[in-house]
């Protein structure tokens, strides 16, 4: 008896949390994001700008393989996309807000503001920038501690809808948002440390680019 009883308390490991609000730097870098999207969209410097400046202010630091261990497994993006590009790096919004400029001297001068006096918070969190094929899906894995809000945001680049899936290390779905859009956020309080697998999956015929981010 004892020995069938136990799966199921590995299975319900983890406890769903549907009423966390979402910190400012979180919400500040979806603002960004959206910026960002705009901006390359319709090549308004200005809009990058604003973007490279939320990302600084929010602490954005951008990684392949950050401090909770994220291993990704990315397949090569196919062709045939005709728009739609997202970026959170400060570096290169302002590089490409530059190009866009040209002689603007009022644009120039607020691109070189926000590389001289904007700081980012010190130490800040950490992303993954990647793209996911029309009809694939990219998978990380994670490490978050056990009593801790743990968070998955994904903000992808606007053409196609992004599906975004947690489970634990027991192949239990414990989180996922499935909505039209490609903006996803996953919560949830984990009973003990473990690893988690993080799963996007692209429902669009091209590819998207997004950026990930876990707390």
């Amino acid at each position: 008896m004892i020995a069938l009883m136990l799966p199921m308390a590995v299975m319900a490991q983890e406890e769903k949390d549907t009423t966390v609000v979402i910190p400012q730097a979180e919400n500040t870098l979806r603002v960004a994001a959206e910026l960002s999207k705009y901006g390359y969209a319709k090549k308004d410097a200005l809009s990058l700008i604003q973007a490279a400046r939320l990302s600084k202010q929010a602490g954005f630091t951008l990684e392949q393989k950050k401090k909770a261990e994220i291993e990704e497994m990315r397949p090569a993006p196919e062709g045939g996309k005709k728009g739609g590009q997202v970026s959170l790096d400060p570096a290169k919004l302002l590089a490409d807000a530059k190009s866009m400029a040209g002689d603007d001297g009022i644009l120039l001068a607020l691109i070189d503001d926000v590389n001289s006096n904007v700081r980012g918070a010190v130490g800040g969190p950490k992303y993954a920038s990647s793209s996911v094929n029309a009809g694939g899906s990219d998978v990380y894995n994670a490490n978050f501690r056990a009593g801790e809000l743990a968070m998955v945001i994904v903000v992808g680049d606007g053409d196609t809808d992004l599906d975004l899936y947690v489970y634990d290390n027991n192949g239990n779905l414990i989180a996922s948002d499935t909505d039209y859009s490609d903006d996803c956020v996953c919560c949830w309080t984990p009973r003990w440390t473990g690893n988690f697998r993080i799963k996007i999956v692209n429902r669009g015929r091209v590819y998207n680019n997004y950026i990930l981010r876990t707390n």
